[in-house]
């Protein structure tokens, strides 16, 4: 993380590498500061620059900013149009360009708008800023990150003190994004069950997370029999991870997060297409939020009490794996029919599910890369959430427009669970349609859920194929930063 100052300066004698500036097109560009202004009309009036939302120009020892060999106009578009994600996106694609430039100390100028809450302004663009500082070279030859070393916020004139107040939790959504980033980005050969599981310990000894791990031993004993299903025919046998985080003083109340963590997912025996399995890797990305938000729990001290669960598998099609046909009796005594392989995703949880509703929390929320067809419905910026508590479902969906990480209500039909229905079992684990799969996946997963308070997050929004705004190429690292929200809220 960067070194961080917010100031009520205006920017025109900042001194380092580039001064990124939000232009609004039209004329309400002359709230710039004088000196920044005289450049943004200049280049504008030349049609050099239109400030269209999202475009960036760059300027070479501007007249007025003598100190700043850099800087770096991004347009906003139509002030009556701006958002404060507009904003956060507008700032994150200037700085990932700043990054490629390996420009190291930005300095940024705040926008001032008569439509928007100013301190709510700051945040959005410090979040922007801090996103996009992210470069993912570890398994480079020569691994030398691209990342800022100083970021300077300027308001002109606008109080700085709730931004500095809100800079903690900032800083932790954001370490904790990147922590999802790095784990998600991380090849099956090197993250697997056992070793997920020692990062989390790691992790969990790093911010005082209570912590335990069962391994295949304890799962059996433990009935855990759908989780250890999925990893059979694999090498690597599964674990699943609990996290605890306790605030030091009495707890408002208790959270449950549970996470799937298949760490590959080949489809097993009901092997998938081989065009873009190489991003199956990223099918542990629940269990690496919950991992996250644990952690940035501690880190801003949250008054409320998190247990997360990380249910860790590889699904591989090897001699010992499970089939299409088989009845698996899960932890809750359920049986379930298997007809296909590639749908484990919802086998894991239901065990999980089945552990958390004991454990006498208030809320239980399970995140997962579950259904394509989630992705085919919304798309792969907006993840699907569904439940069982109204209340519950409004505030996740409240967090994620907050924070820019978008999700949409899907209804739990019940008409729908006609579908779920098996001949030789309680359940089976797909419909055999392809229509509504997304909210069939998760009437099976209130199958195993006991408690009333309870809300399924099919993440759509985890993998990004292309770079766009503050998100690199892969991993989006989506997810801690609207649960730290609810959870803080």
């Amino acid at each position: 993380m960067p070194s961080i100052d917010i100031s009520s300066q205006t920017g025109k004698d900042f001194s380092g590498d580039v001064l990124i500036v939000p232009v609004f097109s039209g004329r309400e560009r002359h709230r710039l500061p004088l000196a920044i202004s005289k450049v943004a009309r200049q280049v504008m009036d030349e049609n050099d620059f239109k400030a269209d939302y999202l475009e960036v120009v760059p300027l070479h020892h501007p007249n007025g900013v003598k100190e700043c060999r850099w800087m770096l106009l991004v347009g906003l578009g139509e002030e009556e149009a701006v958002t404060h994600n507009k904003i956060r996106k507008a700032v994150g694609t200037a700085a990932r360009f700043a990054l490629k430039k390996k420009w190291r100390k930005v300095g940024i100028v705040s926008p001032s708008t008569s439509g928007l809450d100013h301190d709510e302004v700051q945040v959005a663009v410090l979040e922007g800023i801090l996103l996009a500082d992210y470069d993912f070279v570890t398994y480079k030859g020569k691994p030398e990150p691209k990342r800022f070393e100083s970021v300077e916020v300027f308001t002109n004139g606008d109080d700085t003190r709730k931004a500095r107040r809100r800079l903690p939790q900032i800083e932790a959504g954001v370490a904790a994004c990147h922590r999802v980033r790095d784990l998600a980005n991380t090849p099956p050969a090197d993250l697997y069950p056992e070793s997920f599981a020692a990062e989390a310990q790691k992790i969990a000894k790093q911010h005082k997370l209570g912590i335990e791990i069962l391994g295949p031993d304890e799962l059996a004993k433990g009935n855990f029999n759908a989780v250890l299903a999925v990893g059979r025919g694999s090498a690597r046998t599964p674990r699943v991870v609990k996290l605890e985080y306790k605030p030091k003083e009495k707890a408002k109340r208790h959270i449950v997060l549970v996470g799937k963590g298949v760490t590959f997912d080949s489809g097993g025996l009901s092997l998938k297409d081989a065009a873009n399995m190489e991003t199956m890797k990223d099918d542990m990305t629940g269990a690496a939020i919950v991992l996250a938000t644990l952690a940035a729990c501690a880190q801003t001290e949250a008054p409320v009490q998190v247990t997360g669960l990380l249910g860790l598998v590889e699904n591989m099609p090897g001699g010992a794996s499970y089939k299409p046909g088989d009845v698996l009796r899960s932890r809750s005594g359920k049986t379930i029919e298997v007809l296909n392989t590639d749908a484990e995703g919802r086998l894991v949880l239901a065990d999980l599910l089945d552990w958390a509703s004991g454990m006498e929390a208030d809320h239980i929320v399970d995140l997962a890369t579950l259904t394509g067809a989630c992705v085919v419905a919304l798309g792969d910026g907006v993840s699907g959430v569904m439940g069982t508590d109204q209340k519950l479902v409004e505030r996740l969906l409240d967090a994620g427009s907050r924070t820019g990480e978008y999700l949409w209500q899907l209804p739990l039909v019940e008409d729908y669970k006609e579908g779920l229905r098996s001949k030789v079992a309680d359940v089976k684990n797909i419909t055999g349609t392809r229509y509504g799969g997304a909210i069939t996946a998760g009437l099976f997963l209130n199958e195993f859920v006991t408690l009333h308070s309870w809300a399924h997050v099919d993440l759509a929004g985890g993998w990004s194929s292309s770079e766009r705004d503050y998100r690199p190429h892969g991993a989006t690292g989506e997810g801690p930063r609207w649960l730290l929200d609810w959870i803080l809220g």
